[in-house]
């Protein structure tokens, strides 16, 4: 199993830059078609409204001549990242809603590769959030600062038995079977341990199927959030991947009371495969 394309979101600044270099990385080392995108999105004008449309049309097209020239300079800093680099590539650009392209997209990849904590986002970038529920791809979460790489170092999977932990495992594969060593990491209450522990063990023998080999790992639930837990299991083995399940609750429940996708996406400075 391989990815074949990957679609990698570009902005302007030092962590779409960085972001950029590793999805040139992978690319090259997975042989991949890399599609950059970038979006530009034009922001509902303010106005008197004694002013009448006139002005209206005027900030309209001002506003899309900006969100334009963003695209084009995203588009040379693509270009000029990639160019002399043994690999294939192309491009996506236009202006409309950022998550809302970007999903639309993903139907021409295998993986997205997205950073995290955008302050531009949703409305000047693709939250990674939106993304995740609507693409139907998995995606390669990138922090602004990263402590590894995501292959060739050990890999983490926060696993629970969920549909959302099954996709983020499957599309994920092709990056465990590069990882130096994979943990499979389960968080439980005492009551869960004996169910877990059958479900684990049958986990693991699905990736040796893969040639992955895992260690099983199962931690009891303690004080700090289970987000939290995974953090620090996984900065305690210097992994450079974490991969979990996006959203088992919903949005909105995580957005109100936490949760562990948003505890990951907030203060992981690894990267993270996720999916829903």
């Amino acid at each position: 199993m391989t990815y074949a394309s990957m679609l990698v979101a570009v902005e302007e600044g030092a962590a779409s830059d960085s972001r950029l270099e590793l999805a040139c990385d992978l690319a090259i080392a997975f042989e991949a078609l890399l599609v950059g995108v970038s979006v530009g999105s034009i922001a509902p004008p303010l106005y008197d409204p004694l002013a009448g449309g006139a002005m209206i049309g005027e900030l309209l097209t001002l506003y899309r001549d900006i969100a334009e020239t963003e695209v084009e300079r995203a588009r040379l800093r693509f270009a000029e990242i990639t160019t002399g680099r043994a690999l294939e590539t192309d491009w996506r650009g236009g202006v409309g809603y950022p998550a809302e392209f970007v999903s639309r997209a993903a139907r021409a990849a295998d993986l997205l590769i997205l950073g995290c904590r955008n302050p531009r986002a949703p409305s000047h970038a693709p939250d990674v959030a939106d993304v995740l529920m609507g693409s139907g791809r998995p995606v390669l979460v990138v922090p602004p600062t990263r402590l590894r790489s995501p292959v060739g170092n050990p890999a983490l999977i926060a696993w629970k038995d969920c549909r959302e932990a099954r996709h983020a495992l499957t599309g994920a594969l092709p990056l465990l079977q590069r990882a130096s060593s994979v943990t499979l990491y389960s968080v439980c209450t005492a009551g869960e341990n004996e169910a877990a522990d059958g479900e684990i063990a049958e986990v693991v023998r699905y990736l040796a199927r893969h040639r992955i080999h895992a260690e099983p790992v199962i931690a009891l639930a303690g004080d700090e959030s289970t987000g939290r837990q995974i953090l620090d299991e996984a900065m305690a083995r210097e992994a450079g991947l974490i991969v979990a399940g996006a959203y088992g609750h919903a949005r909105l429940r995580e957005w109100a009371l936490g949760g562990v996708t948003r505890d990951l996406i907030a203060d992981s400075t690894i990267c993270l495969a996720l999916a829903h």
